[in-house]
């Protein structure tokens, strides 16, 4: 037993000679450094860490209100909102300023026309329908001789006419109208001789004729001035 403790202390003593001689030898004779080696791949990424301690509460933010912007483009207009209430009815207006007087003279009103009155000749006829009754004698006298044309009223000025005729019948049934557009119509059938009238108001154009017809078969009976044929403008257009 001290025999082998005593060798191998004597073994490691000779191996820790020869160490220092090897590494003496090294130090005295030393070759040249290598090339560095190819660099190695990246390595995969590591877990992710435990999640750490929450942190302190920060100090409140100090509002810093910035400079104001531009005014954006307007909006398109939108939908119509419901009808409102009805308001109350306004004080009356002002008057209004005064018109201007228009005088009518009579030159004015028989020279061109305004105003016209024929009578028919004296005598007694009977008539069929749709026959003309001619007034020929103008009792408004005037210097022109075509107020009225073969019993038609010609219109010289436009404007809203009273158109009127009376006459003594013993059967009357009568329509004015303007050219061959009836306007209105009356009839009347006494058992003895009367008078028949009938009258309308009328828009006419300048050009336009006027007249009276029959409507069905007719006798009259003139005299004096019995049968008349008048009109006049109420005011032009």
């Amino acid at each position: 037993m001290g025999f082998i403790l005593m060798s191998t202390l004597q073994f490691t003593v000779l191996l820790l000679l020869l160490a220092l001689s090897e590494s003496k030898t090294c130090d005295d004779v030393r070759g040249y450094p290598g090339r560095p080696g190819i660099p190695g791949a990246h390595g995969a990424d590591g877990r992710d860490g435990p999640k750490g301690v929450k942190g302190d509460r920060g100090e409140d933010g100090v509002p810093v209100s910035g400079p104001k912007g531009e005014s954006g483009l307007a909006g398109l207009p939108g939908r119509a909102g419901p009808s409102g209430d009805k308001g109350i009815q306004g004080n009356p207006g002002r008057p209004g300023p005064k018109g201007e007087r228009v005088l009518f003279t009579g030159e004015n009103i028989v020279h061109q026309h305004e105003v016209f009155s024929y009578k028919r000749r004296t005598s007694q006829a009977r008539y069929t329908a749709d026959t003309e009754i001619n007034f020929d004698i103008p009792l408004i006298p005037s210097d022109d001789d075509d107020a009225i044309l073969n019993g038609f009223f010609n219109v010289r000025i436009a404007g809203m006419y009273y158109i009127s005729y009376h006459v003594s019948s013993k059967n009357a049934c009568l329509k004015i109208q303007v050219g061959e557009e009836e306007k209105v119509r009356f009839c009347d059938e006494p058992d003895a001789i009367s008078v028949s009238s009938g009258s309308v108001v009328l828009p006419l154009n300048k050009g336009e004729m006027v007249s009276v017809k029959t409507t069905d078969h007719s006798q009259i009976f003139c005299k004096d001035t019995d049968c008349i044929f008048t009109g006049f403008l109420l005011f032009p257009m």
